[in-house]
């Protein structure tokens, strides 16, 4: 999906900027307070005004270091997401809270992100499910400014994906309505999706961790049979 031929909006400045933002915001703090506990680490980066807002205090991650692309209250650094100015592996955890959605280059997002971190580094990555509810809510009069494109909505299977190719292995997932007014939706999303069917949620929820393997093949070490001597032998060569 080439997001470029598409108006990309500008990612928005707080979560009450966005339609059910603060309840958004509430629930995805409730996921993270849950795995929090499981990170650790030095540096943890937030990248954009969202993930500033988000807290991983239930984690054992030092320092926030906040990044953005252009100059918002409590930012620590300006720079260019699909060239971060961070050396490879200097990264413990990453949260991208909407980030890829805002932007005409997701997949070079990504790249950058699995560069900075560390092998077996944290990535936590939230978007709007084009082909949920938050898809269909962006036709809506009120909503369809405060909302991405559709075409700039990355769907969570096309994440995975992409985080697969990178090396990711992806942790923990969930999904989270514009409502909550149906807790037997949300259970049945957290048992049946991705697994059997697309998820019909508005937001998704991916916690993955960087992998690294060996590629140098080890050659199999297979047992050397004794040399078999007999006495006749011996004679002989006498």
């Amino acid at each position: 999906m080439d997001t470029a031929s598409h108006t990309v909006m500008p990612a928005p400045h707080s979560w009450s900027s966005l339609p059910r933002g603060r309840y958004i915001a509430e629930q995805l703090q409730h996921r993270l307070d849950e795995w929090g506990p499981g990170l650790f680490g030095f540096s943890l980066l937030k990248v954009d005004a969202l993930s500033a807002a988000l807290s991983l205090k239930s984690s054992r991650l030092r320092q926030d270091v906040v990044m953005a692309q252009r100059e918002l209250e409590g930012v620590d650094l300006l720079g260019d997401l699909t060239a971060m100015p961070f050396a490879p592996g200097s990264l413990d955890a990453c949260l991208l809270a909407h980030v890829l959605e805002y932007s005409a280059h997701p997949h070079a997002i990504l790249r950058e992100t699995e560069t900075a971190l560390r092998d077996d580094g944290w990535l936590i990555l939230t978007g709007f499910n084009p082909y949920g509810s938050a898809g269909l809510a962006r036709w809506l009069p009120g909503w369809r400014k405060r909302l991405p494109h559709w075409r700039t909505m990355v769907a969570p299977s096309r994440v995975e994906d992409w985080l697969k190719l990178l090396g990711f292995e992806v942790i923990k997932r969930d999904y989270i309505g514009f409502t909550g007014l149906m807790p037997w939706l949300a259970h049945w999303q957290r048992q049946r999706c991705p697994q059997f069917c697309p998820s019909p949620a508005a937001v998704y929820i991916l916690l993955a961790r960087k992998r690294r393997f060996p590629l140098t093949p080890v050659r199999e070490q297979r047992a050397v049979a004794p040399p078999v001597t007999r006495p006749e032998m011996a004679r002989q060569q006498e």
